[in-house]
C-alpha cells in the first residue's frame, strides 16, 4: 500500500453456508483480515478507504425497499462479520484520520461469477438441459444488479468528496422478481427447451429456512442523490450476457450430459 491514496477493500470469505460451516475462518478473514488491511492503511497514510460490506447485514426487513437507515438484523455469521468490518472501518477512520465510505451491494451478478451463486448456477443447469433447483417455495423476492453497475457506483465513490463518512446501498431497484420466476426466465433465455425448474427442500440449500431472507430489494435514492448513481443494465440484458458467456466457455457439456 506504499504510495496509495485510496484502498478499495473487496476481499472476503463468502457464502452463508460456508461461513456457518467454518465460522472461525469467516471471522478470521472478514474481521481480522479487515483489521490487517486497516493497519496497513494507517501505516502508509492512506487517505481514503472504501469497504465493501453486504446487504446481508439488513437481514429480513419485510416487503419494502431497504434503505441505509433500515434496521440491521444480521442472521448469519457472514452478515455479522461484514457488520463488524464496517465498525472497524469507522473506528480506524476516527483514530487515524482517513476518509471512508461503506458500500452495501445487493445481489450482484455477471459473466464469470462463481457458480455458488444463484444466477450462474441456474444458467449452467439450463444450458446443460438440467432442471434448475429452486430451494423452498421459490417465492423469495430479489432485484439483481449487474457487476458493471456496481463498478460504476464504486468509481463514483472514488471521485466523490461527498461520499466521505457515508454508507451507500448499491444495487438495482428495478426488475423485482421471485427466485422461481428467475429460474423460469433463465430456462427460456437459454434457448435449449430445457427442463422446468424443480423445487427442492431447504436442507439442500445454501442456508437453512430460519436464515432465509424472503425480501431483499434496495432503496438507492441516497446513492442517486449524492453520487449520481444510476444502474443501466436491466435484468433481461444482464441474464443474456451470463447465458452467452457460459455457453461460450469450453467446459459446458451440453444437454446430453444431463
Amino acid at each position: 500500500m506504499r504510495g496509495c491514496e485510496c484502498v478499495v477493500h473487496l476481499a472476503a470469505f463468502l457464502g452463508v453456508q460456508r461461513s456457518d460451516r467454518d465460522p472461525l475462518r469467516c471471522l478470521e478473514v472478514n474481521v481480522a483480515g479487515t483489521k490487517n488491511v486497516l493497519d496497513a492503511c494507517a501505516a502508509n497514510a492512506v487517505r481514503k478507504v472504501i469497504f465493501a460490506s453486504s446487504s446481508e447485514v439488513y437481514g429480513e426487513n419485510g416487503p419494502a425497499p431497504v434503505s441505509e437507515a433500515s434496521s440491521l438484523k444480521p442472521v448469519s455469521v457472514y452478515a455479522v462479520s461484514k457488520l463488524a468490518g464496517e465498525e472497524y472501518v469507522k473506528a480506524y477512520a476516527i483514530r487515524h484520520g482517513f476518509d471512508y465510505t461503506i458500500l452495501r451491494p445487493f445481489n450482484v451478478y455477471g459473466p464469470g461469477q462463481s457458480e455458488e451463486f444463484v444466477i450462474p448456477r441456474f444458467v449452467r443447469a439450463a444450458i446443460e438441459g438440467r432442471p434448475p433447483q429452486v430451494y423452498g417455495t421459490g417465492q423469495q423476492v430479489r432485484t439483481f444488479c449487474s457487476v458493471d453497475d456496481i463498478v460504476d457506483g464504486l468509481m463514483l465513490v472514488l471521485s466523490s468528496r461527498a461520499a466521505a463518512g457515508q454508507v451507500f446501498n448499491l444495487g438495482n431497484d428495478t426488475g423485482l422478481i421471485s427466485i422461481l420466476e428467475l429460474s423460469h426466465r433463465i430456462v427460456a433465455l437459454s434457448n435449449r427447451g430445457g427442463a422446468a425448474p424443480r423445487l427442492v427442500p431447504y436442507e439442500h440449500a445454501d442456508r437453512p429456512p430460519e436464515r432465509e431472507v424472503m425480501w431483499r430489494v434496495p432503496q438507492i435514492e441516497k446513492a442517486r442523490r449524492v453520487l449520481g448513481y444510476a444502474p443501466k443494465i436491466g435484468l433481461e440484458d444482464g441474464l443474456i450476457r451470463c447465458v452467452e458467456c457460459l455457453r461460450a466457455s469450453a467446459d459446458v457439456r451440453g444437454p446430453s450430459a444431463a
